[in-house]
Protein backbone atom coordinates (compact mmCIF):
# COMPACT_ATOMS: atom_id res chain seq x y z
CA UNK A 1 0.00 0.00 0.00
CA UNK A 2 2.18 3.15 -1.39
CA UNK A 3 -1.13 5.05 -1.93
CA UNK A 4 -2.10 7.55 0.73
CA UNK A 5 -5.47 8.32 1.66
CA UNK A 6 -6.44 11.95 0.44
CA UNK A 7 -7.15 12.61 5.06
CA UNK A 8 -3.23 11.50 5.53
CA UNK A 9 -1.53 13.37 3.24
CA UNK A 10 -3.61 16.54 4.65
CA UNK A 11 -3.61 15.87 7.84
CA UNK A 12 -0.57 13.28 8.48
CA UNK A 13 2.31 14.88 7.02
CA UNK A 14 5.00 17.02 8.74
CA UNK A 15 3.55 19.85 7.76
CA UNK A 16 0.78 20.01 10.41
CA UNK A 17 1.93 20.54 14.16
CA UNK A 18 0.38 17.34 16.06
CA UNK A 19 -1.36 19.20 18.27
CA UNK A 20 -3.55 20.25 15.44
CA UNK A 21 -3.59 16.96 13.35
CA UNK A 22 -6.76 15.13 15.17
CA UNK A 23 -8.80 18.67 15.15
CA UNK A 24 -8.19 18.95 11.47
CA UNK A 25 -8.78 15.25 10.56
CA UNK A 26 -11.52 15.61 12.61
CA UNK A 27 -13.45 18.86 10.72
CA UNK A 28 -12.43 17.11 7.50
CA UNK A 29 -14.76 14.17 8.50
CA UNK A 30 -17.54 16.76 9.46
CA UNK A 31 -17.04 18.25 6.19
CA UNK A 32 -17.66 14.66 4.14
CA UNK A 33 -20.62 14.33 6.32
CA UNK A 34 -19.25 12.32 9.51
CA UNK A 35 -21.56 13.50 12.96
CA UNK A 36 -19.18 15.03 15.02
CA UNK A 37 -19.04 11.71 17.00
CA UNK A 38 -18.11 10.01 14.60
CA UNK A 39 -14.93 12.15 13.09
CA UNK A 40 -13.80 12.36 16.99
CA UNK A 41 -13.69 8.35 17.03
CA UNK A 42 -12.16 8.12 13.58
CA UNK A 43 -9.31 10.51 14.22
CA UNK A 44 -8.87 9.85 17.93
CA UNK A 45 -8.04 5.97 16.50
CA UNK A 46 -6.22 6.87 13.57
CA UNK A 47 -4.10 9.33 14.83
CA UNK A 48 -3.70 7.38 18.26
CA UNK A 49 0.15 8.00 18.44
CA UNK A 50 -0.39 11.14 15.85
CA UNK A 51 3.44 11.18 15.51
CA UNK A 52 5.40 12.70 12.41
CA UNK A 53 5.25 9.73 9.62
CA UNK A 54 1.20 8.65 10.94
CA UNK A 55 0.42 8.17 7.19
CA UNK A 56 2.96 5.96 6.85
CA UNK A 57 1.95 3.39 9.59
CA UNK A 58 -1.46 3.64 9.18
CA UNK A 59 -0.89 2.08 5.78
CA UNK A 60 1.72 -0.35 7.01
CA UNK A 61 -0.93 -1.59 9.18
CA UNK A 62 -3.48 -1.68 6.56
CA UNK A 63 -1.40 -3.61 4.26
CA UNK A 64 -1.32 -6.41 7.17
CA UNK A 65 -4.96 -6.57 8.03
CA UNK A 66 -6.52 -6.32 4.28
CA UNK A 67 -7.60 -9.45 3.48
CA UNK A 68 -10.57 -11.67 3.97
CA UNK A 69 -9.98 -13.43 7.82
CA UNK A 70 -12.55 -16.52 8.56
CA UNK A 71 -13.42 -18.48 11.74
CA UNK A 72 -16.27 -21.62 12.40
CA UNK A 73 -17.51 -23.42 14.70
CA UNK A 74 -19.68 -27.17 14.69
CA UNK A 75 -21.85 -28.96 17.32
CA UNK A 76 -23.45 -32.11 16.70
CA UNK A 77 -23.00 -34.95 14.30
CA UNK A 78 -23.70 -35.35 10.93
CA UNK A 79 -26.71 -37.96 10.46
CA UNK A 80 -28.47 -36.57 13.56
CA UNK A 81 -28.50 -32.79 14.88
CA UNK A 82 -26.29 -30.17 13.55
CA UNK A 83 -25.52 -26.62 14.10
CA UNK A 84 -22.51 -24.91 12.43
CA UNK A 85 -21.57 -21.40 12.10
CA UNK A 86 -18.67 -19.29 10.01
CA UNK A 87 -17.83 -15.56 10.53
CA UNK A 88 -15.86 -13.84 7.79
CA UNK A 89 -14.33 -10.17 8.22
CA UNK A 90 -13.04 -9.20 4.81
CA UNK A 91 -11.47 -5.66 5.07
CA UNK A 92 -11.02 -4.62 1.61
CA UNK A 93 -8.13 -2.08 0.25
CA UNK A 94 -10.44 0.48 0.07
CA UNK A 95 -10.92 0.56 3.73
CA UNK A 96 -14.21 -0.72 3.18
CA UNK A 97 -15.16 -4.13 4.79
CA UNK A 98 -18.05 -6.64 4.83
CA UNK A 99 -18.83 -8.99 8.04
CA UNK A 100 -21.27 -12.06 7.56
CA UNK A 101 -21.84 -14.75 9.81
CA UNK A 102 -23.45 -17.73 8.28
CA UNK A 103 -25.29 -20.35 11.07
CA UNK A 104 -27.08 -23.73 9.95
CA UNK A 105 -29.12 -25.91 12.33
CA UNK A 106 -30.40 -29.14 11.07
CA UNK A 107 -31.49 -32.56 12.23
CA UNK A 108 -32.83 -35.95 11.34
CA UNK A 109 -34.86 -38.42 12.88
CA UNK A 110 -35.33 -42.13 11.92
CA UNK A 111 -37.41 -44.76 13.07
CA UNK A 112 -39.55 -47.42 11.62
CA UNK A 113 -42.46 -46.05 10.80
CA UNK A 114 -41.13 -42.60 9.08
CA UNK A 115 -38.00 -40.43 9.01
CA UNK A 116 -38.17 -36.87 8.83
CA UNK A 117 -35.58 -33.72 9.11
CA UNK A 118 -35.48 -29.80 9.14
CA UNK A 119 -32.93 -27.79 8.38
CA UNK A 120 -32.77 -23.66 9.35
CA UNK A 121 -30.34 -21.29 7.74
CA UNK A 122 -29.48 -18.40 8.77
CA UNK A 123 -27.18 -15.21 8.17
CA UNK A 124 -26.65 -11.59 8.78
CA UNK A 125 -23.83 -9.10 7.18
CA UNK A 126 -23.02 -5.83 7.85
CA UNK A 127 -20.64 -3.69 5.92
CA UNK A 128 -18.86 -0.09 6.18
CA UNK A 129 -15.93 1.63 6.53
CA UNK A 130 -12.78 0.93 8.85
CA UNK A 131 -9.46 2.24 9.56
CA UNK A 132 -6.53 0.84 11.27
CA UNK A 133 -4.29 2.96 13.86
CA UNK A 134 -1.08 4.72 13.08
CA UNK A 135 1.14 2.67 15.57
CA UNK A 136 2.74 -0.84 14.98
CA UNK A 137 2.30 -2.86 18.12
CA UNK A 138 0.85 -6.94 18.31
CA UNK A 139 -2.93 -5.32 19.27
CA UNK A 140 -4.34 -2.70 17.41
CA UNK A 141 -8.06 -0.54 17.68
CA UNK A 142 -9.44 -0.47 14.31
CA UNK A 143 -12.12 2.06 13.61
CA UNK A 144 -15.05 0.33 12.00
CA UNK A 145 -18.41 2.10 11.15
CA UNK A 146 -20.88 0.35 9.78
CA UNK A 147 -23.33 1.76 6.64
CA UNK A 148 -25.75 2.29 9.61
CA UNK A 149 -23.81 4.77 10.74
CA UNK A 150 -22.58 2.56 13.98
CA UNK A 151 -18.77 3.76 14.59
CA UNK A 152 -17.11 1.47 17.23
CA UNK A 153 -13.60 0.68 17.89
CA UNK A 154 -12.38 -2.89 16.81
CA UNK A 155 -10.19 -4.96 18.69
CA UNK A 156 -7.68 -6.76 16.56
CA UNK A 157 -4.84 -8.84 18.07
CA UNK A 158 -2.04 -10.66 16.01
CA UNK A 159 -1.89 -14.12 17.46
CA UNK A 160 1.48 -16.26 17.46
CA UNK A 161 3.29 -13.53 14.97
CA UNK A 162 6.82 -14.10 15.77
CA UNK A 163 7.65 -14.49 11.88
CA UNK A 164 5.84 -11.50 10.99
CA UNK A 165 3.21 -13.65 8.64
CA UNK A 166 0.32 -12.14 10.26
CA UNK A 167 -1.45 -15.19 9.02
CA UNK A 168 -3.91 -15.47 12.17
CA UNK A 169 -5.19 -13.29 14.52
CA UNK A 170 -8.06 -12.06 17.14
CA UNK A 171 -10.53 -9.74 16.16
CA UNK A 172 -13.10 -9.41 19.61
CA UNK A 173 -11.73 -12.27 21.28
CA UNK A 174 -12.36 -14.70 18.58
CA UNK A 175 -9.40 -16.78 16.69
CA UNK A 176 -9.42 -15.75 13.57
CA UNK A 177 -7.33 -17.23 10.27
CA UNK A 178 -6.35 -15.42 6.69
CA UNK A 179 -8.36 -17.20 4.14
CA UNK A 180 -6.23 -18.35 1.42
CA UNK A 181 -9.04 -17.69 -1.34
CA UNK A 182 -8.68 -14.22 -0.78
Amino acid sequence: MSRRCTMCSVCCTKRRPSETRRAELSRLLEEWGFTPDQASLYASTVLCRNAEGSADWIATNAGHIVGSWIRGEQEGAVGSWLSTMKETWKFNIDLTYEHTTERYEGGITTGPFFQSSYSRPTGSVQRGIWAPPDWIRDQLDLFVMSSEGFARQTKLEWVDNTNCDYRACSINGQRFGRDRLW
